[in-house]
């Protein structure tokens, strides 16, 4: 498995994936398991852009305006769509939050 790269900072409502998890990329989603849980995360549809906009610090809006981008749908849904998946990778160790400021 690869090893996510992740020690930049973000601000309090900025998120990138966490360094310290094991993940693979396979045809249709990403594998992720963080180092201390036996469980792995399966991030499938857009589960997997997520990912992959989360390699670099990223603020909330920036995430919704870029999979609404992606996928041409309505940034204000997506925003209320996905504020939960990344409350709930932040639980499972996946994702992480921090509070410096550098983001894109």
């Amino acid at each position: 498995m690869g090893s996510g790269s992740g020690a930049a900072s973000s601000g309090p409502d900025e998120a990138i994936h966490r360094g310290d998890v094991l993940w693979r990329a396979t045809l249709d989603a990403v594998l992720v398991r963080p180092l201390h849980a036996t469980e792995v995360v399966k991030l499938e549809g857009t589960g997997r852009a997520l990912w992959e906009v989360l390699s670099e610090p990223c603020s909330f809006d920036s995430v919704c305006a870029e999979l609404a981008r992606t996928h041409d749908a309505d940034p204000a849904q997506i925003a209320v769509d996905l504020r939960p998946v990344i409350d709930d990778l932040v639980d499972r160790g996946v994702v992480s939050r921090s509070n410096s400021g550098h983001t894109r």
